[in-house]
């Protein structure tokens, strides 16, 4: 026998459906919130980390356009060395071009107007990057002598005038001997010699041919600097001489590198 309903329980079991759909769909809807909760948290999260990120990188981009900036000065900077540089040696170039080319005058000059001197045994050479002029004692002093005559005086008559023409020229004036040891009461030794000639030819040039005493200096050598064998009169004879070296004045030069 089927039991019967009454009417008293449809409603209850309508409400009973009812209320069974409705949790269903809540806990689905509380479920989706979750997610979406979540969702959101992980998506503030990335962002936070995509800021940071971006602000990392901005730093970055700041840091090296001041980098930049200074590589950029540092290479101006060099770029106008460079210049500098290259200016100050165009100019040092030009001032020993100018002091070369002084040397080279003198020796033609030596050479073409003093024939007579050099036929007598003077001798003018270049040697690293130098002029020198070498005059044997017979032009100058008797020997065994530091006195200069008068007629040896004016051996050097031509010479300083040329000499006179280029006054940024300094002149060292260089006594040689050879080996026989002096027998004079006036010097001690071949040094003293040696010195002596260099100091009286000095004299010459400063007091009779007015060359400025500030472009001259005088040294003594001895016997320690042959340009001959000592054991021939030939020899000896060639190594009694006197040495002018003329050197370009350095001091502008130096005054350049100093700008």
């Amino acid at each position: 026998m089927k039991p019967k309903l009454s009417l008293g329980m449809i409603p209850l079991m309508l409400i009973v459906l009812v209320s069974c759909g409705t949790s269903k769909k809540l806990k689905m809807a509380e479920d989706h919130i979750t997610r979406l909760q979540s969702d959101s948290i992980t998506a503030a999260n990335n962002l936070s980390s995509c800021n940071s990120r971006v602000a990392d990188l901005n730093n970055q981009i700041t840091s090296l356009n001041s980098k930049n900036a200074s590589l950029n000065k540092e290479a101006e900077d060099c770029r106008q060395l460079k210049q500098d540089l290259q200016a100050r040696v165009d100019r040092l170039n030009a001032a020993l071009a100018e002091q070369g080319t002084s040397l080279k005058e003198i020796r033609e000059k030596i050479i073409s107007g003093l024939s007579d001197l050099v036929d007598s045994g003077m001798n003018v050479t270049f040697k690293n990057g130098l002029l020198y002029i070498e005059l044997p004692e017979k032009l100058l002093f008797k020997k065994g002598s530091a006195v200069p005559a008068e007629k040896y005086k004016a051996a050097l008559s031509p010479l300083a005038s040329i000499l006179n023409n280029y006054p940024r020229v300094q002149i060292y004036v260089v006594g040689h001997t050879d080996t026989v040891k002096i027998h004079n009461a006036k010097f001690e030794d071949n040094w003293a010699l040696s010195t002596e000639r260099a100091n009286s030819i000095v004299r010459v040039l400063k007091d009779s041919y007015g060359i400025d005493p500030h472009r001259l200096l005088s040294a003594g050598r001895s016997k320690y600097s042959p340009i001959a064998s000592n054991d021939t009169e030939e020899g000896k004879a060639q190594n009694r001489r006197i040495e002018l070296i003329l050197n370009p004045d350095l001091s502008k030069l130096w005054e350049m590198m100093g700008d």
